[in-house]
């Protein structure tokens, strides 16, 4: 993922110190504005910022002070994130990042935090034109074919508001077709060009300014591996009882572009469950392709005091 005229987060980032590989790290900083976008979904009566954004911003921070600017280098591994505090309105969102150069790729360690603390440790890497890039593991079998009748299931957007506390645009499932409890689940997201990612976009905006931002992606998967756990517990309400949150994600890898006309199947594995908390793994396809690997995603529930008895700053 190289960086394009899209994404899900507005404010920009600045770069309050390019520090120098070695000796002290980077800093960068972003305002995160009331008016975002994603909040209106993230979520209705308690904006919080998706975990993936927090990624985001981290992977624009890193694009911007890469030891080798101008060289034509791509996220190839989300290699680890784990999400610590909630970023809300008003926040200045700081991350301070660590570079390390290894077998001919860029590594950074990037700690982000608010005015209240750390709010995520993520690690990425970084490959001259995307590649070469590790393979991807080979995905566990399913204990049953996809698309077994027994498994089928039809949640449309109306039945997985009712499961889902995300709305428009951060509702970025579009129909579960399979559901096998405690085991997996799938589910689709059509690609469209009028999605709010690529409102302004220039006529002149090539080929790449139009691949779907890859963290949206991400979180398109996440939402289809939530609705395996919220099947039985549903809560559209993130200001009362139990609330799902992203705990972590690693070596979760694109493996190519998606771009507006592409059909995205995505599948999750449930791969353990400790108490209330659960591990996941899965991949998405397009074309008869894998555009997307997740080694690993935690997700855990908490009450909702948990959530709401942060404060949203009035900038720091």
């Amino acid at each position: 993922m190289t960086e394009t005229a899209c994404g899900p987060v507005d404010g920009a980032v600045e770069v309050v110190d390019p520090g120098f590989p070695g000796k002290r790290p980077a800093r960068t900083a972003v305002r995160v504005d009331a008016a975002e976008r994603v909040f209106a979904g993230h979520f209705p009566g308690f904006p919080v910022l998706p975990g993936m954004c927090v990624v985001e911003c981290a992977h624009r921070g890193a694009l911007a002070t890469l030891p080798e600017p101008g060289e034509a280098w791509a996220l190839v591994a989300v290699e680890s994130s784990r999400f610590t505090g909630p970023v809300l309105p008003g926040d200045l969102l700081t991350c301070e990042i660590t570079w390390s150069r290894e077998d001919g790729a860029w590594r950074c360690r990037v700690a982000a935090a608010t005015g209240r603390g750390p709010a995520a440790l993520v690690r990425l890497r970084y490959a001259r034109d995307g590649g070469p890039r590790p393979a991807p593991e080979s995905p566990g079998e399913p204990s049953a074919p996809p698309g077994d009748p027994a498994h089928r299931v039809a949640l449309t957007a109306s039945a997985l508001k009712r499961l889902l506390p995300h709305r428009y645009p951060m509702l970025l499932v579009d129909r579960v077709t399979e559901l096998v409890p405690g085991e997996r689940s799938t589910g689709w997201k059509a690609v469209s060009g009028n999605e709010p990612w690529y409102e302004g976009l220039p006529d002149k905006a090539g080929d790449q300014d139009h691949h779907y931002p890859w963290t949206v992606l991400v979180e398109s998967w996440c939402q289809v591996a939530a609705v395996l756990v919220t099947r039985d517990r549903p809560n559209p309400d993130v200001l009362s009882g139990q609330v799902m949150l992203l705990g972590g994600i690693t070596d979760a890898r694109p493996a190519r572009p998606v771009v507006p006309g592409d059909l995205v199947e995505h599948r999750a594995r449930l791969t353990r469950r400790v108490g209330d908390t659960f591990v996941f793994e899965g991949e998405s396809r397009a074309g008869g392709e894998t555009v997307l690997t997740v080694g690993r995603m935690v997700m855990t529930t908490r009450p909702a005091a948990d959530l709401t008895a942060a404060t949203p700053t009035r900038g720091e």
